[in-house]
Formats: structure tokens, sequence, C-alpha cells
């Protein structure tokens, strides 16, 4: 009967060693449960995605980036420590399935298990994912619920990179969802080309939960990880290549807003041991929120690192090398226009203002961005909701 509890089985890339997967995974969860759902989260883990994130070296990605990863062997300890956290939040928070699965066939077993099956969110129908790019295409079919005989919905999945051609190769699997919706407006027109159907702009699970909330459901965010002393946090995607450049700028700010530089690049984490920088690579996802919540300012590159300044009322940037009309056209440059903050887009760090820095205030989110965030949770959580609990008559 329409009202009463479901079991709902998500599958996303809930153990990826990547804070918004993981955060992403958990906020959807949460939400769902705190619908009165019972909710599991698949724990589908292919050996190719245990390969990326299990590995320190020698991931099987070739010769460029076996040779980044060395360059970052004088912090494998930190790398260790990132890697027991990530699996620690994993396991304490996320309501995983009794089996973990390896292969796609293998969750055919699940079939009859759920009243309803959720897709999403991350970049799970993007063929150039760190997960499926090198594998064949059957690895996605877990993500598209080819397993499932129940009702099918996604929630905000991406299909990021995905050429034309590549999409049509997903189209019919897609057109077989009860309900489907994507995280990028630019994505939505694309999706429903290929599936024949309405696809709903959603927001990203993160922001499914206020601030507040985050808080309430992980109080370890609630604690200061690099002491009580103010500082900018630092949150990019970074390579080691260009990493070095970019650090000897961040010590240039640190000097000119006069306060440290908490660095957090897991692609480059071998920042240089100075008095500028705080090095925190082996945050797992509670010390990411930590040292969120506690900073300062924040300067990412990073699509998650933009939600969680935005959700938590930060002073940040939003650093890009190209241009700022490319910038405009990217999944952060997207929530930034929906949101009115487009101005927080900076090229280079000499941009970044001292004073708003040192006052923590600079941004009046009261102004329109939080009332253009709560309409985009509203709507989102209502399609859930929807999507979801729907009955047939």
């Amino acid at each position: 009967m329409a009202g009463h509890p479901l079991n709902i089985g998500i599958i996303t890339y809930h153990a990826a060693y990547n804070y918004g997967s993981v955060l992403q995974a958990y906020a959807t969860q949460t939400k769902l449960a705190d619908m009165g759902h019972n909710v599991t989260m698949v724990d589908y883990r292919s050996e190719e995605g245990k390969r990326y994130y299990e590995r320190l070296y020698f991931r099987g990605q070739g010769l460029k980036s076996t040779l980044a990863d060395l360059t970052m062997l004088p912090v494998a300890g930190k790398r260790k420590l990132r890697m027991k956290r990530f699996e620690q939040f994993i396991h304490t928070n996320l309501q995983l399935s009794a089996k973990q699965y390896r292969a796609p066939e293998e969750l055919n077993e699940l079939a009859e298990t759920f009243d309803v099956a959720v897709s999403g969110s991350d970049q799970i129908i993007n063929k150039h994912s760190n997960e499926l790019a090198r594998v064949d295409w059957e690895y996605m079919d877990p993500y598209l619920l080819k397993w499932a005989r129940c009702r099918k919905i996604s929630y905000a999945s991406s299909p990021a990179t995905m050429t034309d051609e590549e999409l049509d190769h997903i189209g019919p699997a897609l057109a077989r969802f009860d309900a489907l919706s994507a995280r990028e407006r630019s994505a939505c027109a694309r999706l429903e080309r290929v599936s024949g159907q309405h696809v709903e702009h959603v927001c990203d699970p993160t922001l499914l939960l206020t601030a507040d909330e985050w808080v309430k459901h992980v109080p370890a965010c609630r604690k200061t990880v690099v002491g009580d002393e103010p500082y900018l946090l630092f949150y990019s995607l970074l390579r080691p290549k260009r990493a070095m450049g970019v650090f000897n700028q961040l010590k240039e700010l640190s000097k000119r807003i006069g306060m440290r530089v908490a660095v957090l690049t897991p692609m480059a984490g071998n920042a240089p041991n100075c008095a500028e920088l705080i090095n925190v690579l082996e945050a797992g996802p509670e010390e990411f929120l930590s040292l969120m919540r506690h900073a300062q300012a924040v300067l990412t590159d990073s699509y998650h690192g933009t939600l969680f300044s935005i959700n938590f009322h930060k002073t940040f940037w939003v650093y890009t090398e190209g241009t700022k009309e490319h910038e405009l056209g990217t999944r952060r440059g997207q929530v930034l226009q929906e949101l009115g903050l487009t101005d927080r887009i900076v090229t280079d760090f000499t941009q970044i203002s001292s004073d708003e820095v040192k006052s923590g205030i600079a941004i009046d989110y009261s102004a329109g961005a939080d009332v253009a965030l709560q309409s985009m949770r509203d709507h989102s959580i209502a399609y859930l909701k929807k999507s979801v609990a729907y009955q047939e008559n």
C-alpha cells in the first residue's frame, strides 16, 4: 500500500576513495531512510574499481600514471591512513548488502530483493570513469539496473564526457527505467534523446542534506583537524605534473593572507613540508567534512569542493586554469550560475582578496543563493519521493 516503508536498493560508486563519491552515496541513503524506507547499499565493487582504489601503485593505467603515483612515495603512510579512514566510514555509515559483488552477473541474485532500485548518483553511466574506462560495457550493466525486477529509478546520474554515439549504446537500458534524472542540466536533453523519456534535473545528493543535517548525521565533522589556528583549505584534484608550481603559489598566498593553507590534493599528495602549508592528505570523509566546516575560507577546483563550500556557507573561490567563460560551461560553473555565485571564479591566486579571507564573511548567502539552493533541494526531494513511492492505481 502507498505510504508503507519500501525496501530500496541503491547502487552507485559508494566505495571509491573519493570524498564526493562516498558522501553522495551516504546522502542518498540518509535522505531515503529519513523518508521512512528500508535502504540497502548494494556492495558492488568490480575488480577494476578495487584495483584502482585499493592499490597505491601499479594500477594498470600506463607508465605516466605509475610515475605520478611513484612521486607520492614520501607520503605512502598518509595515503594508507586515508584508505583506512575511507573503509571505516563506508563500513560504519553505509547500510551495505550482506554480500559483496565483483562481477555484473552476480547481482542477478538480487533480482527479487527490492521494491525499488535506485541508480546513482555520480558518473556511473560514464564509460570513461575510473571504474569503467578499461573494461567491457557489461560492467556498466549493474548501474543500468539490468539485474533488477522492480521499479527502477535513477538519481542524478551523470554521463559526463560520454559522446552521443556512446550514449546511444545505453539508450535502450535507460528507456526501461521508470524515472530518470541527471545532476547536470546539460545532460538532461542528451539523456532524453537516447531514452525517449523525460529526464528531471536534480541536485547532487550532497546538497539534499543541509549543513546542519551533515553535522547531525556525521558528528565527527564537529571536530577540528588542524588545531585552533585559522586556515584556508585548498582542496584540489591537480596532478603531480603541475603541483609544484601551484604549491609555490599557495606559499605566497599564505604569506599574503597571514594564515596557513591546509592542502588536500589526493592525486598530487606530496605537498612541501614548510611553515606555510599543512598536508592533510590522510583525511577520510569525516576529516574532509571537518576541514570544510572549520576552514576560514576555501579554494578549490573540485565539483564537490564547490558544493560543500556553498552548503557550509564558506567564503570560497573556484580556481580554473582556463577562462571564466569556459568554466561557466562546466558542472561547477552550472551550479554557480544557478545560485548566482559566478563572481567566485578566479583564474589566478592573486585575485583572492586577503580581506575576504580574514573576514570569512565575504558572501551574503541570504541575498539569493540560499533561496535558490533550497528551491533546488525541495524540487529534488520531491522527485525522489514521487519516483520511489509511486504506486499504480
